[in-house]
Order: C-alpha cells, then sequence, then structure tokens
C-alpha cells in the first residue's frame, strides 16, 4: 500500500540583507558547501544568500582578522540578541530585521557585540575593579538596553546598559549572595531569572532586587541541583504566540530540564534518557515564538527542541564541521520576531532561521475504506495537502496553507477526497463512527498523496519541504 518516502526541498524569494548578522559573524564570508543530500535536516534551515552575504558560519580565523588580533576565541559561552528600541525607524520596516547581539568569550573576559550595520566592540579589554569580568557564562538583553551577564568568577551578575552604540556599566547584582552564577534570562516584564549555581537555587529578580528563590537546591523534581541554563518567556514579551509565563531551567549536572511558573509551581520536567540521550551535557536554553524550548548539547555536538510542555520535538545537528554540525555547542539565541537562531560553538558561531521538518509521514487505506495521513511535524507548520492520480494530475487539494500544530497530526478523507468531521477526545482527534457514517469510501486505484510543509516565519518565504507516497486501493 506504501512505497518509499520521496523528499523534495526548493528555495526562493527572500532577497534582503541582514548586516548586523553578517557583521557580529565577521563580515568575511565563509563559503561552506551545500549539504551532498545524505544529511540534511530543517528543523533549522541556513538564510538566504544575500540575507548573509554568504555567510552562515564563522571561526576563530576570521574573528583574529576582523578584530585585529585584539582578543582570540578562548571558551566561548552565551550568546544573546534583541531589537533594540534605539535602532528602530517607526516609520520603515527595512531595519525590523537589524538586530545587536551579544556574545560571551569567557577564557577572555569579555563581550563580543555589534555596535551597528558595520561594526562590532569589545567590552573587557581595559576595565579594572568592580567594571572588569571574571569567567563570564550566561548573558541576557532586552530591548529598552539592558544587559545582564553571568559574571561567573566574581560571584555576581553584572548589569550594563546599551543606549544604542555602547556597552556601559551599571552595577553588580548580588541578591542575597550569589556562588558561581551560570545562567540569566530576562523577559519584557523585566523579570531576572538567575541560576545561583554554587548554592544550587533558581533566583527571581527585579530591578536588581531578590523577588523570591523559585527553586530550592534538590535533586527531586520541583527542585534544582547545580542549574545552568536558563530561559523564560512572559505576557510582557513583544514577540510570544501563546503569552505564557514561564522560565526553564537546565539542572542536575546537564540531565535534566525543569519548568517552573515565576510563582515556583513546579510544571514539568524532562530528562535527557528519556529523549534517547543519557550521557548528554545539555548546556544553555532559548525559547521561541511558540514557547518551544531549545537547549544546546555539548557531548553530543546538537541542538535538541521541545513543545512548550517539554514534549520531545527533535534532535538537530551532528558532530563536523560541515553544513548542520557542530563542535560542543555552547550558548542559543533566538530573535523571536523573524526566528533568527544563533549558536556559539567551542570555536565558531553559526546562524540559521527556524524551518520545520516532516518525520514519519504515511499515507494508508485504513480498514473502514477512507485515507488516513500521520504525520510528525518539528515546528507548527502551514501545511498543504493534494491528492493527485497516476497521470500525477491534481485531483484535489485537501489543505492550503493551513496551520498545524508541531507534533503528530492526524488527517482522514473519504472517497470524494473532503476531511472526515471529527472532535477532540483528550487531546486529539476522534472519529466516532456516528460521525463519519454515509461518507463514500475510496475508489479502487492508484493514487499520490502529496504534502508540502512550511515555517510560519522568515524562512517561509523561501523554504518548503514536500515528501509523498503512492498508494493503490484495490
Amino acid at each position: 500500500m506504501r512505497v518509499a518516502e520521496r523528499v523534495q526541498i526548493s528555495e526562493g524569494g527572500e532577497q534582503r540583507c541582514l548586516s548586523s548578522i553578517a557583521v557580529w559573524l565577521l563580515i568575511l564570508p565563509l563559503f561552506l558547501p551545500w549539504s551532498d543530500g545524505k544529511y540534511d535536516p530543517t528543523t533549522l534551515v541556513f538564510p538566504t544568500f544575500l540575507h548573509t552575504y554568504g555567510v552562515r558560519k564563522a571561526t576563530k580565523f576570521h574573528l583574529f582578522l576582523y578584530v585585529q588580533n585584539r582578543v582570540k576565541v578562548n571558551n566561548p559561552q552565551g550568546i544573546a540578541a534583541t531589537r533594540l528600541d534605539s535602532w528602530d525607524d517607526p516609520d520603515s520596516e527595512k531595519d525590523d530585521d537589524e538586530i545587536t547581539i551579544y556574545g560571551v568569550n569567557s577564557g577572555e573576559n569579555v563581550i563580543i557585540y555589534n555596535t551597528s550595520m558595520t561594526a562590532i566592540d569589545i567590552y573587557g579589554l581595559n576595565e579594572r575593579g568592580e567594571r572588569r569580568l571574571n569567567a563570564p557564562h550566561g548573558i541576557t538583553a532586552a530591548p529598552w538596553g539592558d544587559v545582564y551577564v553571568a559574571d561567573t568568577g566574581n560571584n555576581r551578575v553584572a548589569h550594563f546598559f546599551n543606549p544604542g552604540r555602547k556597552l556601559t556599566f551599571v552595577s553588580s547584582v548580588r541578591g542575597d549572595g550569589l556562588l558561581q552564577p551560570v545562567g540569566v534570562a530576562i523577559t519584557g516584564d523585566s523579570s531576572l531569572y538567575v541560576t545561583d549555581t554554587g548554592h544550587s537555587r533558581l533566583l527571581l529578580f527585579r530591578q536588581d532586587t531578590l523577588v523570591r528563590v523559585v527553586a530550592q537546591p534538590g535533586k527531586e523534581e520541583g527542585r534544582v541541583w547545580n542549574p545552568t541554563g536558563v530561559a523564560a518567556t512572559s505576557k510582557g514579551d513583544r514577540w510570544t504566540f501563546y503569552r505564557d509565563d514561564f522560565v526553564v531551567v537546565v539542572d542536575l549536572d546537564g540531565k535534566r530540564i525543569q519548568k517552573f511558573l515565576p510563582d515556583g509551581t513546579f510544571a514539568g520536567a524532562v530528562y535527557s534518557r528519556d529523549f534517547g540521550y543519557p550521557n548528554a551535557d545539555l548546556q544553555y536554553a532559548a525559547i521561541d515564538f511558540y514557547s518551544q524550548v531549545w537547549v544546546t548539547d555539548r557531548a553530543n555536538h546538537c541542538i535538541h527542541k521541545f513543545d512548550r510542555h517539554l514534549r520531545y520535538l527533535d534532535s538537530f545537528g551532528r558532530r563536523g564541521k560541515g553544513d548542520k554540525e557542530f563542535i560542543e555547542p555552547r550558548g542559543i539565541a533566538i530573535y523571536k520576531r523573524f526566528g533568527q537562531v544563533l549558536i556559539a560553538e567551542k570555536e565558531a558561531a553559526q546562524y540559521y532561521w527556524i524551518g520545520t521538518d516532516i518525520k514519519q509521514f504515511e499515507a494508508v487505506a485504513d480498514s473502514q475504506g477512507y485515507l488516513t495521513v500521520r504525520y510528525f511535524l518539528t515546528e507548527p507548520s502551514f501545511v498543504t495537502l493534494e491528492i493527485l492520480n497516476h497521470k500525477k494530475r491534481v485531483l484535489a487539494t485537501v489543505l492550503k496553507n493551513v496551520r498545524r500544530a508541531a507534533g503528530d497530526n492526524v488527517e482522514r478523507l473519504a472517497g470524494n477526497w473532503h476531511l472526515l468531521p471529527y472532535r477532540i477526545e483528550n487531546g486529539q482527534k476522534a472519529y466516532p463512527e456516528k460521525m463519519i457514517r454515509g461518507y463514500p469510501e475510496l475508489l479502487p486505484g492508484s493514487y499520490r498523496v502529496r504534502m508540502t510543509i512550511s515555517a510560519t516565519y522568515s524562512s517561509y518565504k523561501y523554504f518548503h519541504k514536500t515528501v509523498q507516497h503512492n498508494i493503490r486501493v484495490l
């Protein structure tokens, strides 16, 4: 009844340039070979060529050249990205995707960031006293200009401000005493979450003042043990689909991700063994427009993706220096509006757009004489579903750019190629007999079921993926 899946990918469209990305990735084009087709996951995809002047990956060699030997790549850690309000021209949309990116170069005790579309700067080269960083790790940035860094070696969070072109030190945030903090995350309502790693706590600050301990020390669920990466979202965020309020934290020596509400209510957990990576070394986390959680895995050289309920969706990447490969990924940042993703690894930085992928695609004539199409999406996607005959002529377009959720999906079609009615039971589609009685069954013949998917932002303009199955109805 089924034949092997055939995947087709096409590109075209978006031609705008994101100069600030190209600048932060060191301006110089690095032309990497395109995939040979043997390994080409599409949960993340490459931006168009002109969007970044061909820059998709920057190495320590390019940094060495661009900053004129002022600093070298030495233990990169956190990365943050935001669109500064001070950069915005309210009368134009042409600059809306020009973002400011901050990267922590921990071994050199500096922060590298772009000051415009054509220049970068470095904080920390000549600072002394309280302004000097010591083994910094996580970093987070807000559109109004606040920047916070987990200054691990100084047992504090360093507060900076960027009015538009220059990162300046503001103050030290210590609360009731921090010990080797690693992660920081700020939300649109000015909530600042900090992993107080040395004390095994998750803390919430507002206006640089400790508000509460969100999670106390402990290895059981609902407590945290050696927490590191942290990411948060709130109703106050400018770009968020669900208006969620929650924080996720990596703990248990990089083997667990937990979710909490701002008041400390425990909301779920997932362990690396649960999604097939018992030896994981989870590092940093980021949350996207759909409140999905992305976490880097240094041990397995990949990025893991979960939905807003911490249900596993996909793992992207593998060890290597080629396309869609990583060497010890660390920091990850997502600009939610357009789905721009930046990932810091051991000696490089990579830039992607959020794409989408389809797994477990199957189309079968079921026992009731109807067509059942099942598929798994790694990203909320626009879906087009077509039925073709043996001459490849389109008989019906069942779905046309209809949004479907990430995760398991199912469509059931009658013999007239209309979707069967259903109701939702326990969050799933159910097809009671009385609802589908009388719908025509499939007619004998050979058919092709073709599905085309695309992400719902940025990459939608140029990337889609098509899969198809042939079936024969007797």
